[in-house]
């Protein structure tokens, strides 16, 4: 059994996570440490970095000049006074950052609903060295066993977190609301606020069983929120994720779905009406926005959905080879493609694996410094807003809608945004492939002591040199494999490219993506994630199969093999790990 502490530390360092911050950083940080030692009502005076130089340079605004809370209350024309709301923190159990907070009022006419959101940008200044090692790391990389932020914890866990009881520096996003939840009209502020309950998402669902009058409140504009998006259609993938359970010593003791609580859906429909608002607020001010934007899925992807899976096709309101004939991908609105992909996602309810296959079809969101549109949410007009404190592309835009008014961005949005932009996606990219890394370490480490066990298991993938597997138990919910062609008994089985499957050279058997086996578990590689089986039973007998697909022509094909034989895996093949891939 080896050693969990060890094998994180060498995940971390292989994974070249950031250990600490640099000397300069950690030089910045000290300010913020004495205003933390500082009187309560003193606690924020001169905790901001000051701003270098080469801020114009960078198309950065500065920092609010740093005030004391007890001035700001009497001194409102430079921070708008919301401590008199009612103002919730909700977050997922043991967080440590609160970057989002909400208030609801009704009125006459509907709601006003406010989403008061950290305001980092007050204590990091563009260009200092704080900001640019927080654009380095880009976001905050969240792994099974703890975090490494974005911003150090004196900042995330302390003076920007919305802590209850304490009062708080916020960037609100205040949006006027019809009786129907419509967007009326809306507007930024710097505020200063104070946190009136912090509480889970779990006792947000337990305070609605008991009438909870400001939690009913949040419910009720949330759920007509949502009826408006659903207006112009809805996708809601439903896709599983999954979380590592620990024991007392820190040692991983269960890979369990992760369950969510209506009250998740909340908040999240508050974030989303603050970060179209953001997104609508860059474009009127001409200011150089990120955009969060997902361009509608590719042609050929759709065809090869439309291959593998005609089935999800079947009584479409669109009619996919119709579509394909003058389909534009540049348009991410083309209601046809939507209400295809819709029908799509409701097809594939509650099957993962054919809701992983929708996902593979589609392209992955990315950040522009052009509002090309959301694919996904059917927005035109989409940016980040609500994560400051974890996402560095929603400290860019605080910096931006906090310029004056009038103020425009000039040259900076043609050239130092957009490289900003594609930098933040390769970041993003690279930091959900180490999560998922991370948390197939933690199923790898609970199946070592498995070895000789047999599961049951469904196929995810083929290549030629395999079959890429996901098996399940009482311990690990979700766990992915390999089983190479050696260690499929009884024939020798090649790769058919056309059909996506393998066959037996002899037998005529075969598998295919979706099909059912029993595998027994040969090999661990923990650090790694991989996990190697054989095949105990499950192969099906291919119904009027063609000749097997020859990959390398050259080689023509093999001689046939008594059953009793270990078939040698192709030449030159090197085994490559299946993994999930999100839009």
């Amino acid at each position: 059994m080896q050693n969990f502490n060890s094998l994180k530390t060498q995940f971390e360092i292989s994974a070249e996570l950031p250990i600490g911050f640099p000397k300069n950083v950690e030089e910045e940080i000290k300010r913020f440490k004495k205003a933390v030692g500082a009187k309560k009502e003193e606690r924020f005076v001169g905790a901001t970095i000051g701003r270098p130089k080469s801020r114009e340079k960078r198309g950065g605004c500065g920092s609010v000049p740093a005030i004391t809370v007890g001035a700001e209350r009497n001194h409102n024309t430079q921070r708008e006074n919301f401590s008199h709301l009612q103002i919730i923190c909700i977050d997922p159990d043991g967080a440590r950052d609160h970057d989002d907070a909400i208030s609801v009022e009704e009125t006459r006419n509907g709601f006003i609903l406010g989403v008061h959101i950290a305001d980092v940008s007050h204590f990091v200044a563009a260009g200092s060295a704080l900001d640019k090692e927080a654009e380095k790391r880009a976001f905050t990389q969240y792994l099974p066993w703890g975090s490494f932020p974005m911003l150090p914890e004196i900042l995330s866990a302390d003076l920007c977190s919305l802590v209850e009881g304490e009062d708080r520096y916020s960037f609100s996003c205040i949006i006027t609301l019809d009786k129907k939840c419509r967007i009326e009209k809306y507007r930024f502020a710097k505020g200063l606020i104070k946190v009136s309950r912090s509480i889970t998402y779990r006792q947000a669902v337990e305070l609605l069983d008991k009438k909870d009058k400001d939690i009913y409140l949040l419910s009720k504009v949330a759920d007509l929120l949502k009826k408006q998006r659903t207006k112009n259609g809805l996708m809601e993938m439903g896709s599983l994720e999954y979380q590592c359970q620990f024991g007392k010593n820190g040692e991983p003791i269960k890979i369990v779905p992760r369950k969510g609580d209506i009250s998740n859906s909340w908040i999240e429909e508050c974030m989303l009406a603050a970060n179209k608002c953001c997104a609508l607020e860059l474009q009127k001010r001409k200011l150089a926005g990120i955009y969060r934007t997902h361009e509608a899925p590719d042609p050929e992807d759709i065809a090869e959905l439309m291959k593998s899976e005609p089935s999800l096709f079947f009584d479409s309101p669109i009619d996919p080879n119709k579509l394909l004939k003058d389909y534009n991908t540049q348009n991410t609105q083309d209601k046809r493609v939507f209400n295809l992909y819709a029908h799509l996602v409701k097809k594939a309810k509650d099957n993962p694996l054919l809701i992983n296959k929708i996902l593979r079809s589609m392209q992955k969101a990315k950040y522009s410094a052009d509002p090309l549109g959301h694919f996904a949410l059917h927005w035109k007009d989409y940016a980040h807003f609500t994560s400051p404190i974890r996402r560095y592309a929603d400290l860019w835009c605080h910096r931006e809608l906090a310029k004056a008014a009038g103020k425009k961005s000039g040259k900076v949005k043609d050239g130092y945004t957009a490289e900003l932009c594609d930098g933040l996606t390769e970041s993003e990219i690279k930091n959900q492939k180490t999560e998922r890394k991370s948390l197939k370490l933690c199923a790898s480490y609970l199946l070592q002591n498995q070895i000789g066990q047999t599961f049951n298991a469904e196929v995810q993938g083929i290549e030629e040199f395999g079959i890429f597997i996901s098996i399940s138990n009482e311990t690990v919910a979700l766990a992915d494999g390999l089983v190479h062609l050696r260690d499929i008994p009884g024939d020798f089985y090649v790769y058919n490219q056309i059909r996506g499957t393998l066959v037996g050279r002899r037998t005529g058997r075969s598998f295919k993506r979706g099909d059912k086996i029993k595998v027994k578990l040969m090999k661990v590689n923990v650090l790694k994630g991989e996990n190697d089986f054989m095949i105990i039973s499950g192969a099906k007998q291919e119904v009027n199969s063609a000749p097997p697909h020859r990959s390398h022509p050259s080689q023509g094909y093999p001689k046939q093999q008594k059953s009793d034989q270990k078939n040698p895996a192709p030449k030159n093949s090197k085994p490559r790990r299946f993994g999930r891939r999100k839009p």
